[in-house]
């Protein structure tokens, strides 16, 4: 019998993926109002032109609804789609959809084909104050900003988060992309 030894990382992940999981319905979307209210009224945001969010799954901070708000006020709005070649793709957000790779939602949009995203809001698991973050391992991206960083080095990344999702006990690695602001319900952590 083969075990697997789990290191610092799939630890904090499993811990977080179980209190996340059981968040209440509402107070998933108490707390996502606030993040998204304190999202909206960044300067940052208010300044870009381009936002690459993504659909909220498995009691992610509610994204669907902060995607309609960005349309509502003007901004270009992309999601990822996973391509043929395992790698993340941006694509114009529409209301049509299919189910993605791993169940998620992605919009059958075009894919966008010009370099300037100004934001891309990053999921995750687990962060650190650090900005470094904890996903859910398959590394996408991490190799999606690895390309993209190639035709725009002056990209934001942001990541919504709930408060007890920031945990300093791990140590991110060299390859792992850090995150610009964390905004919880209760803080924004700009880095």
């Amino acid at each position: 019998m083969v075990m697997k030894i789990m290191n610092k990382k799939d630890i904090v992940r499993k811990k977080i993926k179980t209190i996340r999981e059981n968040l209440k319905i509402e107070e998933k979307h108490r707390l996502s109002s606030i993040i998204i209210e304190k999202f909206l009224n960044l300067e940052e945001i208010k300044k870009s032109k381009v936002i690459m969010s993504y659909m909220d799954f498995k009691n992610e901070v509610e994204t669907r609804e902060l995607n309609k708000k960005l349309l509502e006020i003007g901004k270009e709005v992309l999601v990822p789609k996973i391509d043929e070649n395992d790698k993340i793709v941006p694509v114009v957000l529409k209301e049509e959809y299919r189910t993605g790779k791993y169940g998620i939602l992605e919009s059958k949009g075009e894919n966008f084909l010009e370099n300037k995203i100004d934001i891309v809001i990053v999921p995750g698991i687990a962060f650190n104050e650090k900005g470094e973050r904890i996903g859910f391992g398959k590394g996408y991206y991490d190799r999606f900003f690895s390309e993209y960083f190639k035709k725009n080095k002056n990209i934001l990344k942001i990541s919504l988060l709930y408060d007890f999702q920031i945990d300093n006990s791990f140590v991110g690695e060299n390859h792992d992309e850090k995150i610009d602001i964390l905004i919880t319900e209760q803080r924004i952590i700009k880095l």
